[in-house]
């Protein structure tokens, strides 16, 4: 099976290297020539993409069988991008399943568009209204490699949005810290989506991939008794501030950053476990999701790995 992966950024990575050792053949849509992807076993080639150019997208996705979005919908040009995928998919003679670049909350129950995912619902209604592409979001709460050092990631840091500061042990909890939520590591995904492209069974709107469930309390616990971080330092954010934030309608960045640490209090990055249990047994009953301690424990090992 031959699969396209669009975009060339920190999800891309991971996809590149999990998905040729479940046996998948790799191509990478991207807007300049991308070095990491040089030599990169698996990867068959790089394919320089104008992703506002249906006709051209067509051309170049005519022998794939699936394509996975990386493009972050976070603007309206990077949207625009991602619908031409869409369309130029639709007019291929084969490449007939997608992956959008949703890898984050429960969409599910929580469609409505906000300042941090404003037009992931303008993408899944553009799929939901046409029949030729089977389709399906990837939900995997916290990105779970945000637990290590950045020399063990791919991700860059995104200072003041994930509440664990590992440079100055501190973590930051929005709310009471005892609201449940999920988080995965981003290799787990990639060998996740790997099984879901090999899957012959059709396709739900929204499939999870979950690596734990877990609480910020419960977190500071398991990395203070398991002595992975000296001093753990606790600050509590209150709700109500975070959303007067977004009600003033502060500047862009401050109002998106005070959207996304409510994303827990409120809820949206919890999915129904019965549906991670049913996914997971259907979909990759014979893998093991890694879970923080498991993370950390990697690193310890080999300081110089990429979790």
């Amino acid at each position: 099976m031959r699969v396209a992966i669009a975009g060339a950024g920190s999800f891309a990575k991971y996809f590149a290297e999990e998905f040729p050792k479940a046996g998948l053949e790799v191509v990478i849509l991207t807007g300049s020539q991308k070095y990491f992807c040089d030599g990169k076993p698996g990867v068959i080639e790089q394919r320089i993409a104008d992703y506002q150019s249906v006709p051209q997208l067509v051309e170049l996705l005519k022998d794939f069988n699936a394509l996975v979005s990386t493009i972050a919908s976070m603007n309206r040009g990077l949207a625009d991008s991602q619908l031409a995928l869409v369309e130029a998919c639709k007019q291929t003679p084969k490449c007939k399943r997608f992956i959008p670049a949703e890898f984050c909350h429960n969409s599910e129950d929580y469609p409505d568009p906000d300042r941090v995912h404003p037009y992931n619902k303008m993408i899944k209604d553009t799929l939901k209204a046409q029949s030729d592409l089977e389709w399906t979001v990837a939900s995997i709460g916290w990105v779970m490699d945000y637990m290590v050092s950045s020399t063990n990631r791919y991700h860059p840091d995104i200072d003041g949005m994930f509440p664990l500061d590992i440079k100055a042990n501190t973590l930051t909890i929005p709310g009471s810290g005892n609201g449940p939520f999920a988080l995965t590591s981003v290799r787990d995904v990639a060998k996740a989506v790997a099984a879901l492209l090999k899957s012959p069974a059709k396709w739900r709107h929204h499939t999870y991939v979950q690596g734990e469930e877990t609480t910020w309390l419960k977190v500071a616990e398991s990395l203070t008794s398991a002595k992975k971080v000296s001093d753990l330092k606790i600050i509590f954010e209150d709700v109500e501030q975070l959303e007067e934030v977004v009600g003033r309608k502060d500047p862009a960045l401050i109002a998106v950053m005070a959207e996304f640490k409510l994303y827990t209090p409120q809820g949206k990055l919890r999915f129904d476990q019965q549906k991670v249990r049913r996914d997971h047994q259907e979909l990759f009953p014979n893998m093991h999701f890694s879970t923080i301690l498991e993370l950390l424990e990697k690193t310890e090992k080999n300081p110089s790995a990429i979790v």
